[in-house]
């Protein structure tokens, strides 16, 4: 039996329904509503987007009004928008939706006897749609806490102007970004980190639009690969990258941006930039200099943008918890947000939408004069291990722990064992589910000792073999049968490496040659 779902629990998941439509479909990007008018005694008047929460979210004031609200649903890859209105019921307890296009469902939600009921506003009917994604979501989004100063997204910038932009640069760079990392022959996956970075892009292209402040110059600190440097130089903004390593796809820009990628450490004590023109700093992901980034825009008077991701303090040294009643990246962010803050800058948040669980941006745009330098001489001093303040910054050359360094003899040995463990574990050869307790009672102390020095040891061995093993929850772990994905559509590409399943599973691989993605 479903939970009780009482009147303000339905109303404030009908407020994060009216603005998350997106999240009930892939094909759209964001909502905006474009009008709100509020229908009281029979006549409609116009009204607000903070008249219609406050309605929802507070029952005392709700009455018996109705809503009128027009949206414009910006979409991912269909050129043009899509047209929405929403009816709001309080009386009635109802909210509908209609559309100008064929390819939404026009739907219904009410609240009768305190369950949520959904159904299709042509036919009255259900459909997959309603019971598999809008219940489900709408019913969690009632019972949820979601607090009113939540930091919503895109906040700072036009929502339409940045996805508009954002589809123009994926049409614009993404073939070629896809092309570089295949001819850098690049491990990691481009499609994450390629439309990561044209999304932040086109977000910094926005901004710098709207707040009047296009950047002269702009610094990239630890730019990793430079793909945003790059992106950013080709929309023409002057920009330079600096990293303590240089990254294979450095050698495939073009010379303009090759010449604009430096290699060397930012050694925040004595760090300089390249050119007296820039007055922008970016932090995208910048590890141990996320911190820094405020304290040198501060020095350099520059404005700045961070996207922090790993925490560390200003001495180098992984970020100590200050707060144990959030998230530890949460508790950075605040961190790092009361750093800006004691910098002097008038700090901004925003929430940005990429492919990444650390999306909150700090911008500091503003600044007044302050003494930020003794705030940094004193946080060093909590962790001074000797008479001399230290910032410890990476080496250029890092051990590499994730058991990739481990001699393949090794390596190819413990995964079979592991394998012919799970095979014979459940008669049909597929299913059987080993925990990691007992994987490890039944490897030798050499074997254990073989990779004891790797971060993750074993755990780590196994996700590296994702193909061949799969984390089925509680610890356990399972071989993954493989799957015809459609993986192989792509052009780019290319089959690398023998199948495993070919040459160890007794039943062979289930798939055709031409559905593997491994070499028959």
């Amino acid at each position: 039996m479903s939970a009780v779902i009482t009147e303000p629990q339905f109303f404030r998941g009908i407020d994060i329904l009216i603005k998350n439509y997106h999240a009930l479909n892939k094909q759209i990007f964001a909502v905006v509503i474009t009008q709100v008018r509020k229908q009281q005694n029979g006549n409609f008047s116009d009204s607000t987007e903070e008249e219609l929460e406050d309605s929802l979210l507070d029952h005392s004031d709700r009455g018996t009004c109705t809503f009128e609200i027009g949206y414009k649903l910006l979409t991912k890859k269909i050129k043009e928008n899509m047209i929405g209105t929403g009816i709001l019921d309080f009386d009635q307890k109802t909210y509908q939706c209609k559309f100008n296009s064929e390819e939404l469902d026009d739907f219904c939600v009410r609240l009768k006897d305190g369950e949520v009921e959904a159904s299709l506003l042509e036919t009255g009917s259900k459909s997959r749609w309603l019971e598999f994604v809008l219940m489900p979501k709408l019913l969690s989004w009632c019972q949820s806490h979601r607090e009113k100063g939540d930091i919503k997204s895109l906040g700072l910038v036009d929502v339409e102007k940045y996805n508009n932009l954002y589809k123009d640069l994926k049409t614009k760079h993404a073939q070629t970004l896809l092309e570089y990392w295949q001819e850098a022959n690049e491990s990691t996956d481009p499609l994450k980190f390629i439309y990561e970075d044209l999304a932040i892009a086109a977000y910094l292209i926005i901004l710098w639009s709207e707040t009047q402040t296009e950047p002269r110059a702009f610094a990239d600190l630890g730019c990793g690969n430079g793909l945003l440097v790059h992106i950013l130089n080709a929309e023409g903004y002057e920009g330079y990258g600096y990293d303590i390593r240089k990254r294979k796809l450095w050698s495939l820009y073009n010379e303009q941006t090759q010449s604009r990628l430096i290699e060397q450490a930012v050694e925040p004590k004595s760090f300089s930039l390249a050119s007296p023109h820039i007055d922008w700093l970016i932090g995208n992901h910048s590890d141990e200099l996320s911190p820094w980034l405020p304290v040198l825009a501060a020095r350099f008077n520059t404005k700045f943008f961070l996207l922090p991701c790993c925490a560390f303090e200003l001495s180098g040294l992984k970020f100590q918890r200050r707060n144990t009643g959030i998230s530890a990246y949460q508790d950075f962010y605040k961190y790092a947000t009361n750093l800006s803050k004691q910098c002097g800058f008038d700090t901004l948040q925003d929430r940005l939408k990429i492919p990444s669980t650390k999306r909150l941006a700090l911008i500091g745009l503003k600044r007044e004069s302050r003494d930020y330098e003794n705030i940094v001489k004193e946080e060093l001093e909590k962790f001074k291990t000797s008479d001399e303040l230290c910032v410890k910054i990476r080496q250029k050359e890092e051990t590499v722990r994730n058991c990739t360094q481990v001699e393949k003899s090794i390596i190819d040995s413990l995964v079979l064992k592991i394998f012919r463990l799970l095979l014979n574990n459940n008669e049909d050869h597929w299913s059987g589910r080993l925990s990691m307790r007992i994987i490890a009672q039944n490897l030798t102390r050499d074997e254990l000792k073989g990779i004891k020095s790797e971060c993750g040891g074993i755990k780590t061995l196994l996700r590296n073999k994702h193909e061949v093993f799969e984390f089925c929850g509680n610890d356990l772990i399972g071989i993954r049968k493989p799957m015809n994905s459609g993986v192989l559509s792509h052009k780019l590409t290319a089959k690398k490496r023998q199948c495993f399943f070919r040459l160890h599973h007794p039943l062979g691989c289930p798939l055709k040659d031409s559905d593997c993605s491994f070499i028959h």
